[in-house]
C-alpha cells in the first residue's frame, strides 16, 4: 500500500517515538523511509543583517547539516530499512508539502507537540498545516503523556 514515507523530524524529546512509528509502517509495507529535517532561514533570527555575511551563513548552514546528519545516523542505527535522509532550508510546512509532492511520497508520519490552542495560535503548528495541504495520507502521532483525556 505504502512504497514512500515520509518522516519529517525536529529532534525534539519526542523524535525517536515518531520515528518508531514510521519504521515500524516501513517494515510492514517494505516501504522506503524518507527522514526530513528542515532548518529555518537563518535570517528571519537575526534582526541586524550585518551579522549574516554570505561567509557566516555558509557556514552556520554546514554545522546545521554536520550536526543533523550525525542526529540522522544515530537515530536510524541497524533498522534495516531502505532509507533516505533529507535536510532542506526553509519553512518547514512548505518544504514537507514540496518533498511529499516531488518524491510521490504515500504517506507522512508526524509528531505534534500536544500544545493548547492558544499555544498554536502563539506559536503555529506545522502539522496541521501540513494535514491540511498534504497531497497524501498524514499519520500524526502525539506524544506519550499528551493524549487527549476526557474530563
Amino acid at each position: 500500500m505504502f512504497k514512500k514515507i515520509l518522516c519529517p523530524v525536529d529532534f525534539s524529546q519526542f523524535t525517536q517515538e515518531v520515528i518508531n512509528y514510521a519504521l515500524d509502517l516501513a517494515k510492514k509495507y517494505g516501504a522506503e523511509l524518507h527522514l526530513m529535517h528542515v532548518v529555518p532561514n537563518m535570517t528571519y533570527f537575526t534582526p541586524y543583517e550585518s551579522f549574516l555575511t554570505p561567509e557566516n551563513l555558509v557556514a552556520i548552514e554546514k554545522n546545521i547539516q554536520d550536526e543533523v546528519e550525525r542526529d540522522f545516523a544515530k537515530l536510524l542505527k541497524g533498522n534495516g530499512v531502505p532509507t533516505k535522509t533529507v535536510i532542506r532550508t526553509g519553512v518547514p510546512f512548505v518544504e514537507i508539502i514540496d518533498y511529499a509532492k516531488s518524491e510521490s511520497i504515500d504517506l507522512i508520519v508526524m509528531g505534534t507537540h500536544g500544545r493548547s490552542a492558544i499555544e498554536n495560535i502563539l506559536i503555529g503548528n506545522v502539522a496541521e498545516k501540513v494535514v491540511r495541504k498534504s497531497p497524501c495520507p498524514v499519520m500524526t502521532i502525539r506524544p506519550k503523556g499528551k493524549e487527549f483525556k476526557m474530563p
